[in-house]
């Protein structure tokens, strides 16, 4: 490559001019994100069944969508939902599943279980992913229309206008007050007209329009039917006959009202209609949400007493993260080449390196534009944490090009033999590093999906350093040194500095070498070998326990979430009415940005939710962020805890930071679940779970997941009094319309999406007990109250219902703030055996921890043997490719110390620090190894070409160590919104390089010439 290349500079030429105008073609264009998409491939399927409690809705339609789904590969889990009216099953796919994929296998197990759902069961599939997550939340307000014309504009004018965009996947409408007609029948005169319920939803059904339907019984006495529709049909719909002669108007009147509010939304404390816009799967989220805006800024000027506010963000964090990486970035290449300036107290290097970082900067960028990539905080880190490495490259290239010029060679003579000489330890070096951290790519699950884009990233700009610094840096050095290799004065005071400072470190390091090669030698060599490895035994065995274990450590991203649970018969406007005082506070206090409150669900919406009933709410807070303001996410969290605790009737409260779990389909941090075939049993369980789990020291808030706390009014009838009327229980049940009844099925309607036609009974138990008592039964015995026949009594049922792997199950969940989640679950797993309790799972992060922790292991010992067979092949010598790798495990006790001096848990990105440690390690290794071959070609003895090999390559080991541990620094100081989560990569690393560069000058040398056979 370096012949070719450097007979034809202008083909050399074309490349690099390539690389810089696609790199700044992507850097421009490029998705950007916080993190890669790591979440698996997931299909939900919300299915209505009104009418039915939880405990009916599992039975009858989760369990058996559940067992059609588990018969289908690759799943992961399945799990469920179960609430009045609906049912929410989450298919979680393996990630060797594609979503597509998984759509088509979901929708086709669908089709083969329907016939076995209720039939008023209607099942409808939704893909989830990152993409669901809102790019931009908008809140629409108004102090001149009510939020139910906002709606109507929103779904039949807004919503189409977004959805047109390429750049917008999808568009949810949230927050009540969905269109509806009202049609309120006088049950007198429908005795007076012979006509009965049954016979009027009958005459509905055949009505060729949406038309959703609902009875209410209020005070004065008249039966409420709801029929969802256009305005426009109004007058139709008053007009149709229900009989000869008989309008629906001669017996009812008909509004155009809105259906009854089980959900609203709260944006920057205004009551408001929320409009979430979604990326499609990989889409541009810049793109997406620059598309949005645009369209809701004519919104804006079409409807101008509309108030339109942005309430939640991911553009905010994206471009903040995204602007301080590349911040972190600037720095990181300063402080690497202050580095190389101090070490090598040369400006042609100098100036070699800061034109050959640009260059792989770009052409890494390139690569991943051309490739279909994005750019996010995994793909900054690889570039920033293999600045050291790429420098390393094009000095060693221009040293030995120096050194051939000082010795008399011409310079192209020079710089031809210069290069040539070194290509192979250059080749070796890269490729032992790409060998190393090679198998990350290939590890499976999260890992793999999380850090796959990081190692993909490294390697990519490894193999472009190696590429041009025996291709470009040859060319360059014509004229770096078309004037000599005189150095300038300011060279000769850095080297003077470098010569009087860390040069008179190479004395103590051959001290050592000679130490072990007086007499007693096997004693002394035992001492240093016994002395490392005990040392690492101690800092295995105290320091890991004290660090303790996590998936991925916390961050301070700015944005908390809060969760909070009222009695569950409060309705949306109830639970908007406790929120008040507490939304009044947030909104004066200094730290806040933005807010976004969802309470309650509706169907079809799964970006913004309260997760449950008119009881539920779910906050999103975002606030300033972390280099703005003085106290912690973790700070402003217990404010807003203490604040949310001292509302009325909270029955569960969770605050937590964004990213808290370390994928959204896990519930909770800690999550103890008990499984079961019978769900009576499993709520007296996790609450003596709970009350064992929450004084765990890290804890700051516990809940159960479900709970029998749900108010219902039970209709007992009296058979044979009702049989003694000439009606069937069943008859009487369908004059009261308790249930939701789906009787039609219309789609006809150009604006508005396929509607249900439902019959339901809509009225308030508590209020209307009384007059639900004397609710006129038509009999053949004529018209009686219900009270001649039924009682109607108040019970506590199942609010929800959890299903998970084919059983009933329940959680014990609990929030921590920054303590190691494997302290958490030890000292929770220590109080439940203490306490007799044994039969439970940990579902929360220790589930993904185990296996992501299984899979990196096996990455690092794979990662070993491969660069073992790597430099095995290299230097046709197993001998030394295990001299090398020796010192590798020893490197880990810097690594372990750099986690406990930063505070940090060991996770799976301290373990991708240890491979990327591996490689820098190996790197430096090969290097004094090759100069140790050299001298031994050249006649010296073993000890003297150690000695020799620690001379010469003391100033490039050092050099690249530090010059990586400067690029490191900005990682290590978390300088970027998102690098608390990556700082463990910097800190291992860093740590380890400490102590890892001390141990290969010592020990790579000591044992080549131990083992050496020569004399």
């Amino acid at each position: 490559m370096f012949d070719f290349f450097y007979k034809r500079p202008h083909f050399l030429y074309a490349i690099i001019l390539a690389m810089f105008v696609f790199g700044i073609i992507g850097l421009e264009k490029m998705p950007k994100n916080l993190f890669p998409d790591a979440n698996r491939p997931e299909v939900v399927i919300f299915t209505t069944s009104p009418g039915s409690p939880a405990s009916v809705i599992a039975t009858t339609v989760s369990k058996p969508i559940e067992e059609e789904m588990a018969t289908l590969s690759n799943i992961y889990e399945i799990k469920s939902t179960n609430v009045a009216n609906f049912s929410i099953v989450h298919v979680v796919f393996n990630y060797t599943k594609t979503l597509d994929s998984a759509s088509v296998a979901v929708s086709n197990a669908l089709n083969r279980v329907k016939s076995r759902l209720p039939q008023n069961a209607t099942p409808a599939l939704y893909l989830v992913g990152d993409f669901t997550a809102p790019v931009d939340l908008f809140s629409l307000s108004s102090d001149k229309m009510s939020l139910a014309d906002i709606r109507k504009i929103a779904v039949n004018f807004i919503k189409p206008k977004l959805l047109s965009q390429k750049d917008i996947g999808n568009v949810e409408v949230f927050g009540g007050y969905e269109s509806s007609i009202m049609i309120k029948v006088d049950p007198l005169k429908m005795q007076k007209y012979h006509i009965t319920l049954d016979e009027m939803i009958k005459s509905i059904k055949t009505i060729d329009v949406d038309s959703p339907v609902g009875f209410i019984k209020d005070k004065t006495n008249f039966i409420t039917l709801t029929f969802y529709g256009q305005k426009d049909d109004v007058k139709k719909l008053s007009n149709i006959f229900i009989k000869p002669n008989l309008k629906l108007s001669d017996i009812a009147k008909v509004d155009w009202v809105y259906k009854t509010n089980n959900s609203a939304y709260i944006g920057n404390n205004k009551p408001s209609i929320a409009i979430s816009v979604e990326r499609a799967p990989g889409g541009n989220l810049i793109a997406t949400s620059d598309a949005a805006r645009k369209v809701m800024d004519e919104i804006k000027k079409e409807y101008p007493s509309l108030k339109v506010e942005i309430s939640d963000t991911q553009r905010t964090l994206v471009e903040t993260s995204n602007d301080n990486m590349l911040e972190a970035l600037r720095d990181a290449i300063i402080y690497t080449l202050l580095v190389l300036l101090i070490f090598l107290a040369n400006f042609r290097a100098l100036i070699a390196a800061a034109i050959s970082i640009p260059m792989v900067f770009f052409g890494v960028l390139a690569f991943l534009y051309l490739t279909g990539g994005g750019l996010n905080i995994i793909i900054y880190t690889a570039i920033i944490l293999a600045l050291g490495m790429l420098t390393d490259d094009a000095v060693v290239v221009l040293e030995n090009i120096e050194r051939h010029i000082d010795s008399g060679e011409d310079l192209k003579q020079a710089i031809y033999n210069g290069t040539k000489e070194v290509l192979m330890p250059v080749f070796a070096g890269t490729i032992s590093t790409i060998a190393i951290v090679f198998p990350l790519m290939f590890v499976g699950g999260y890992p793999e999906k999380i850090f796959r884009p990081l190692i993909e990233t490294l390697i990519v700009a490894l193999l472009i350093s190696w590429f041009l610094s025996v291709t470009f840096i040859p060319k360059l050095s014509e004229w770096l040194y078309k004037n000599g290799s005189k150095k300038t004065k300011v060279e000769k005071f850095f080297e003077r500095l470098y010569q009087n400072t860390i040069a008179k470190l190479i004395t103590p390091y051959i001290g050592i070498l000679k130490f072990t090669n007086k007499s007693p030698k096997l004693p002394r060599r035992m001492f240093l070998m016994i002395g490392a490895v005990f040392v690492l035994a101690i800092s295995l065995k105290n320091i890991m326990p004290a660090i303790g274990r996590d998936v991925m450590p916390p961050m301070d991203t700015g944005i908390m979430k809060a969760k909070v649970e009222f009695s569950s018969n409060l309705n949306a406007d109830e639970t908007k009415q406790r929120l008040k005082a507490f939304l009044n506070w947030l909104d004066n206090q200094s730290w806040i940005e933005k807010s976004s409150i969802a309470i309650g669900t509706e169907q079809g919406v799964l970006s913004v939710t309260g997760n449950g009933g008119g009881n539920s709410v779910m906050m999103t807070i975002i606030t300033i962020d972390r280099f703005h303001r003085k106290a912690t996410i973790w700070d402003l969290e217990k404010i807003v805890r203490d604040k949310l605790s001292n509302l009325e009737g909270v029955k569960n409260l969770a605050v937590y930071d964004f990213g808290a779990t370390a994928l959204s389909t896990i519930s909770a941090p800690l999550a103890v679940q008990f499984r079961s075939d019978n769900y009576d049993d499993l709520p007296q369980k996790a609450y003596t779970a709970e009350k064992l789990i929450q004084n765990i020291r890290g804890i700051t808030t516990t809940m159960i997941s479900w709970d029998k706390d749900f108010l219902e009014a039970v209709i007992k009838i009296d058979t044979n009094k009702a049989l003694s009327y000439g009606i069937t229980p069943a008859g009487i049940v369908s004059q009261i319309a308790l249930k939701d009844q789906i009787v039609n099925l219309a789609t006809n309607l150009s604006s508005m999406n396929v509607q249900f036609v439902r019959v339901k009974f809509n009225g308030d138990f508590e209020k209307n007990i009384a007059t639900l008592k004397m609710l006129p039964i038509s009999t053949k015995k004529g018209v009686v109250p219900l009270s001649t026949f039924a009682t109607i009594k108040k019970s506590f049922t199942y609010s929800k219902i959890d299903r998970e792997n084919l059983e009933y199950s329940i959680e014990a969940q609990a929030y921590r703030e920054t303590r190691a989640i494997s302290k958490i679950t030890d000292d929770a797993n220590e109080l439940l055996h203490k306490n007799g309790i044994t039969n439970y799972y940990q579902t929360g992060d220790m589930k993904e921890l185990n296996d992501s922790f299984s899979r990196l292991i096996k990455a690092v010992v794979i990662g070993v043997i491969v660069l073992i067979l790597t430099l095995m092949v290299v230097y046709r010598s197993l001998k030394l490719s295990l001299v090398m790798i020796v010192v590798l495990p020893l490197s880990m006790i810097g690594g372990m110390w750099g986690l406990i001096i930063a505070n940090k848990p060991s996770c799976m990105p301290s373990m991708i620090g240890l491979l990327l440690l591996f490689g820098i390690i190996i790197k430096n290794a090969v290097l004094l190894i090759d100069f140790y071959k050299e001298y031994e070609k050249e006649g010296k003895t073993p000890f003297d070409s150690a000695i020799e090999a620690i001379k010469i390559r003391f100033r490039p080991v050092m050099m690249t160590a530090f010059g990586t541990i400067a690029g490191m620094i900005p990682i290590a100081l978390e300088q970027a919104i998102g690098l608390e989560r990556l700082s463990p990569i910097a800190d291992v690393a860093i740590g380890g390089l400490i102590v890892g560069t001390f141990l290969t000058l010592v020990y790579v040398p000591m044992l080549a010439y131990i083992t050496d056979k020569r004399k």
